[in-house]
C-alpha cells in the first residue's frame, strides 16, 4: 500500500511536472526570516542528495510556509491547486550549506555584502565564532531574524577571550576574571563563548564551567591548552587544524616542551620546526588515537578549516590566492592581502618548503578524525586574509575530499553534521519533513566532482527561491 502525504488545504491534484518561471522570487527578498514564502512551492523531479548519507534518488519536495511538508517520488506527490511547481529534472537538490566559521565584518553595509555573497554560494546557516562587537554578532543575528537584513541564519559568539598580555581579544588573568567576562557575554545574549590561544587549562576550565552554568556552549581556538585537555574539561567545539590548533595537540607528551609554542597566532612560533614535527608525530600512534577517541566519546565537534592552513602554508604562491577569487572580498581586504600571505610573510623559502611538506600530514590527521567518528563540520574562517565569502567554504570541501573523505561524507559534513554541531539537527541540514526549506540547486553532480558544489543555479532560503546573481554583494 502506498501512503501519500496530504496537505491541510484542499483541493488537491496530482501534478505533472511543468516549468514555472521564477517570477515570485524578487518578492521574496524582503520580510521576516521566519517561515516567509510565496505560497506553496514544489521542487519537482530533482536528484535529491538529502544530507543523511542515503543514496541519491529522484524526488519531489513540497514546501509550505518555509518548511518541508512532503518528500517522495514525483509520481506520488499531491499538492494544492495553485502551487508553484518548479521543474528540477536534470538538477541536483541538496540541503543548504552550513559554514560554522564565518566571522562577520563590523559595519552594516559590509555585513550585508558578506551575507548576500554567502547566500549566493549556497550558505543558508552560518556561525560567527567570535564577533568583535555586539553589532557584528548578537545585533546582526537579531536583524536577520527580523528581516531587516537578508542572509543566512546566524549564530554568534562574543569577542574572543584570551590571556593577559596577548594584545588580542578580551584579556583575563585569573579564574575570577574569566568567569566575569563569560557572565557578561551571556547577559549580552551570545550563542557561544569563544576561548583563544593564550588560555591555560585552569582558565579554560573556569570558562567552560561558567558558560555551561549559563546554558551556553564553548568554542576553542587553543594553544596553551591542548585539545585533549580541553575535551577533558568539557569544551564543546574546537576550530582549526594544522598550526592553528591540532598540530600542537598531536605531539607526544615526551616531546611537548620543544613544541610548546608550535601554534598560531603566537609570536614565538618557529616555522623551522615543521620538519621536526613530522619526525615526532605518529598519526597511527597512541597520542593521536587517544585524542580521537576522547573527542569522539565526548561529542566535541571539530571545524578543521583546512582552507586557511593551505593559504598560510602555501602563502608564497600567487596561484593559491588567485584560486580563492579575491574579487568576492571587500575592497579594503583585497588591497591589504597580496602575496605572501600575511601570516607567513616572514618565512624563508626553506621554511615554506617544510610547511608544504607537512600539509599532507595535516590532511591525513583530519581524515583520521573523520574515520574515528569525530563530528566534523565545515568552516571558512571568513574575514581572515584570503578567506573570501563562499569561495573559501567550497575550497574547504575540496580539501576535505583531498584528505581522503568521500564526496558523500563531505556533503554530510557541509550540511547535516554542521547542523548537528550547531544544535540545529532538527531544524536544518537535511531534506526531511519538518525541516526548514533551505536548499541549493546544482546543475552538476557533486558526487562525481566535489567542485560541482559551486554549480549553483538557485538557493532556497526558508522557502524563498533566490537567484545567486542577485545576491552577491547585496
Amino acid at each position: 500500500m502506498t501512503i501519500r502525504h496530504r496537505l491541510a488545504r484542499p483541493p488537491f491534484r496530482r501534478f505533472s511536472v511543468v516549468l514555472l518561471p521564477l517570477m515570485f522570487q524578487a518578492a521574496c527578498l524582503t520580510g521576516p526570516d521566519d517561515r516567509v514564502a510565496a505560497g506553496i512551492l514544489v521542487l519537482a523531479g530533482a536528484t535529491l542528495i538529502d544530507g543523511t548519507g542515503d543514496p541519491p534518488r529522484t524526488a519531489s519536495v513540497v514546501v509550505e510556509e518555509g518548511r518541508i511538508t512532503w518528500v517522495g517520488p514525483p509520481s506520488d506527490a499531491e499538492v494544492p491547486e495553485g502551487a508553484s511547481v518548479v521543474d528540477l529534472r536534470g538538477r541536483w537538490l541538496l540541503p543548504g550549506f552550513i559554514d560554522v566559521h564565518a566571522h562577520m565584518p563590523l559595519t552594516r553595509d559590509d555585513q550585508a555584502d558578506a551575507l548576500g555573497t554567502l547566500l549566493a554560494f549556497g550558505v543558508t546557516t552560518a556561525r560567527t565564532p567570535a564577533a568583535g562587537t555586539p553589532e557584528a554578532g548578537v545585533r546582526l543575528r537579531e536583524r536577520l531574524a527580523s528581516g531587516e537584513v537578508v542572509g543566512p541564519r546566524v549564530l554568534s559568539a562574543g569577542w574572543l577571550i584570551n590571556s593577559v598580555g596577548s594584545g588580542f581579544g578580551t584579556e583575563v588573568g585569573s579564574v575570577a576574571e574569566v568567569r566575569a567576562v563569560v557572565r557578561a557575554q551571556i547577559r549580552d545574549g551570545v550563542d557561544y563563548v569563544k576561548l583563544y590561544v593564550g588560555l591555560r587549562p585552569e582558565l579554560v576550565e573556569a570558562a567552560v564551567d561558567e558558560a555551561h552554568a549559563g546554558g551556553v556552549e564553548v568554542i576553542g581556538h587553543l594553544g596553551r591548552t591542548t585539545w585533549a585537555e580541553a575535551a577533558g574539561l568539557g569544551i564543546d567545539h574546537l576550530t582549526h587544524s594544522a598550526i592553528f590548533g591540532l598540530a600542537h595537540s598531536l605531539v607526544p607528551p615526551g616531546e611537548r616542551e620543544e613544541f610548546r609554542n608550535f601554534f598560531s597566532p603566537n609570536s614565538a612560533f618557529d616555522p623551522a620546526l615543521f620538519g621536526r614535527w613530522r619526525d615526532v608525530v605518529d598519526l597511527s600512534g597512541e597520542t593521536t588515537g587517544t585524542l580521537i577517541s576522547t573527542l569522539e566519546s565526548r561529542g566535541v565537534s571539530v571545524d578543521p578549516n583546512l582552507v586557511l592552513a593551505e593559504a598560510v602554508l602555501f602563502g608564497d604562491e600567487p596561484a593559491v590566492l588567485t584560486r580563492l577569487e579575491p574579487r568576492y572580498a571587500r575592497a579594503g581586504q583585497r588591497a591589504a592581502w597580496g602575496v605572501p600571505h600575511p601570516y607567513s610573510a616572514t618565512w624563508t623559502a626553506s621554511e615554506y618548503a617544510q610547511a608544504k611538506a607537512s600539509f599532507p600530514h595535516f590532511l591525513e590527521a583530519v581524515r583520521r578524525l573523520h574515520d574515528g567518528g569525530v563530528l566534523l563540520a565545515a568552516g571558512s574562517d571568513l574575514e581572515n586574509p584570503w578567506m573570501t565569502p563562499g569561495v573559501s567554504f567550497h575550497r574547504e570541501l575540496q580539501l576535505l575530499v583531498q584528505a581522503g573523505i568521500s564526496p558523500m561524507d563531505v556533503l554530510e559534513i557541509a550540511t547535516r553534521q554542521g547542523a548537528e554541531a550547531l544544535g540545529l539537527g532538527g531544524v536544518t541540514g537535511t531534506v526531511a519533513v519538518g525541516r526548514d526549506a533551505d536548499f541549493v540547486v546544482l546543475t552538476a553532480d557533486p558526487l562525481a566532482d566535489i567542485s560541482n558544489t559551486r554549480s549553483i543555479e538557485h538557493v532556497v532560503l526558508r522557502g524563498r527561491m533566490l537567484e545567486p546573481s542577485e545576491l552577491v554583494g547585496r
